[in-house]
């Protein structure tokens, strides 16, 4: 039997089709003043140039972000980026 290293992606691919991402792109770029489609891009941008350490990653960027916008006293920030957290929270299809 020939060894599938791509089966776990496929099959995290596979389950990301029950969660629907457009209700907290749409709320993130209602709360930002960015159209669906910069924030669409954006977010893949970014995952695309994180490259093979966004699918290994477990510590989430986001709270590594947070806490070095605390530690550094930027509390826009960390306003900011609890905003966009919340952004995503707002959805209720998440509820």
């Amino acid at each position: 039997m020939k060894d599938d290293s791509d089966e776990n992606f496929r099959i995290a691919v596979r389950d990301s089709r029950l969660v629907d991402p457009r209700p907290t792109f749409e709320n993130l770029a209602a709360n930002t003043g960015l159209s669906y489609e910069e924030v669409v891009h954006f977010a893949l941008v970014r995952y695309a140039g994180s490259g093979a350490e966004a699918l290994l990653a477990v510590e989430p960027a986001a709270l590594s972000e947070l806490i070095a916008a605390r530690r550094a006293g930027d509390w826009d920030k960390v306003g900011a980026l609890i905003d966009w957290l919340e952004a995503g929270l707002e959805s209720k299809e998440w509820r």
